[in-house]
Order: C-alpha cells, then sequence, then structure tokens
C-alpha cells in the first residue's frame, strides 16, 4: 500500500505543478525536467537548472528564460514572447526550443516560424531551422536544426509515460485490494 501512496504523492504533485502553473507567475527546476501550462494555454517544457518568468495577459505574453526550455505555444492574437539575456523570440503559434545563457543564444524550430532579435540582427526561422548567437564574439549564425533538444524532451516524455503506467498499474491493485477490503468488511457500495 506505501508504493501506492507513493506513486500517488508523485502524480498530484505534477497536477499540482501543472495547475499551479497556471496562475504562477514564475517556476524553475533543479535537477529533473519539468512541464508546465501557462496561463493562455500554452505548454512550456523547463530542462534542468532552468527558469522563466511570466506576464501574461490579454495584451501580451512575455517569458523571460534562464537556461533551456521547450515551447508549444497556443495560437492567439496576443504575441507570444521569450526573452534572454542575448536576444528576443517573437511567435504567434509554434513550437521551439530556446538555450540561452548569459552570453550565447540558440534557437531551433520544430513547428511554424519565429522572429529573433538580437543585437546583431533579426533573423526569421522557420521549420527544420536553427539559429546561434555569441554575443562576446558578436557572432550570428543560421542553419538547419540539429533538434538536440529531443533528447531531453523524449527522456521526459517516456518518464511521464512510465509513471503513467505505474499509475494506471498501481491503480488496478489498489483497486482490487478495495474490492477485497469491501468484502471482508462486507460494506455495500
Amino acid at each position: 500500500m506505501v508504493k501506492y501512496q507513493k506513486k500517488a504523492s508523485i502524480v498530484i504533485g505534477c497536477i499540482l505543478i501543472m495547475c499551479l502553473s497556471c496562475t504562477t507567475n514564475q517556476f524553475s527546476t533543479n535537477n529533473e525536467a519539468q512541464l508546465h501550462q501557462l496561463k493562455d494555454g500554452s505548454i512550456v517544457v523547463l530542462n534542468k537548472h532552468s527558469a522563466v518568468q511570466c506576464n501574461i495577459n490579454d495584451e501580451k505574453r512575455i517569458i523571460v528564460l534562464k537556461g533551456e526550455a521547450f515551447f508549444k505555444v497556443r495560437k492567439l492574437d496576443v504575441p507570444f514572447e521569450v526573452h534572454t539575456p542575448t536576444g528576443v523570440i517573437k511567435v504567434l503559434g509554434t513550437s521551439f526550443n530556446v538555450s540561452a545563457s548569459e552570453e550565447e543564444l540558440g534557437v531551433e524550430v520544430d513547428e511554424g516560424m519565429v522572429n529573433v532579435e538580437t543585437v546583431k540582427g533579426n533573423k526569421r526561422l522557420r521549420r527544420g531551422e536553427k539559429l546561434f548567437y555569441d554575443d562576446v564574439k558578436q557572432v550570428l549564425k543560421k542553419g538547419q536544426a540539429e533538434f538536440k533538444h529531443h533528447i531531453w524532451t523524449d527522456a521526459f516524455k517516456n518518464d511521464m509515460h512510465k509513471l503513467y503506467k505505474e499509475i494506471e498499474k498501481g491503480g488496478k491493485q489498489l483497486g482490487k485490494e478495495i474490492e477485497n477490503i469491501r468484502r471482508e468488511l462486507k460494506i455495500k457500495l
């Protein structure tokens, strides 16, 4: 029974993260990636050791990112912007990855199109394209996406799938145990 309580605690924690993200203005990760649903319905998967601050209302959707995150942006008339120390990514609805540090910016587009603004200039990226910017060397390069972020986002999806399967299995077992207890105590449901 303790085994299932631990699993239930994990599920409740995941649900709370998703629900709290709807109203929370900022969140961060330590040693695990996390999934958050934003107030506008967009999804952000934060990689390890990353943080975001959100300002989402009827007029703007601004995310300040430190670290790495994958975004699945809900298409709305209100622009969605990701601000990093070295650039700004603007979209209306798409999915893309951003890796940002104080000196470098990397953007890869999975679907749709984004506009990346840096002090070195603006670049429009389409599906399958990437941009790398180095603020120290003042280098701005555009090329074909490598989708390296799929390594950690796929690992996150697999972990979530395994958790779901364990919960499903645990739920069936818990149901059997409840049924046995009900029979033993002769409780009618």
